[in-house]
């Protein structure tokens, strides 16, 4: 019953506040770079080397909780999760980079 909820808490914290992949409005503590709007993440090579990080650190988050849970990981190289999340922010740059990770996340556990 505890995995369930883990997963029901983490896929929330992904959605934070005033965007996300599924339409929820959700308030959350969100840490670190993935609080920041995707157009932040672009906007200098400093700040796109530490959202890359922040999101290889989320997506493993992603994938941890989801085997734990007993349900699928999204397994794709480092590189290929990057770009989905660039394309993800390229279509709404304003959206916080938490949820363009969530979506990307998504499309990519759908193929």
């Amino acid at each position: 019953m505890l995995k369930p909820i883990l997963l029901a808490a983490l896929v929330c914290a992904a959605s934070v506040g005033r965007s996300s992949a599924q339409d929820t409005e959700v308030s959350v503590d969100m840490m670190g770079i993935g609080s920041m709007s995707c157009g932040h993440w672009q906007s200098t090579h400093a700040l796109r080397l530490e959202g890359t990080i922040w999101i290889y650190g989320f997506w493993t988050g992603l994938n941890y909780v989801a085997e734990a849970s007993g349900q699928t990981a999204t397994k794709v190289e480092t590189a290929a999760a990057v770009l989905e999340v660039k394309k993800t922010c390229a279509q709404r740059p304003s959206q916080v980079l938490a949820s363009a990770v969530w979506t990307a996340y998504l499309n990519l556990n759908k193929k």
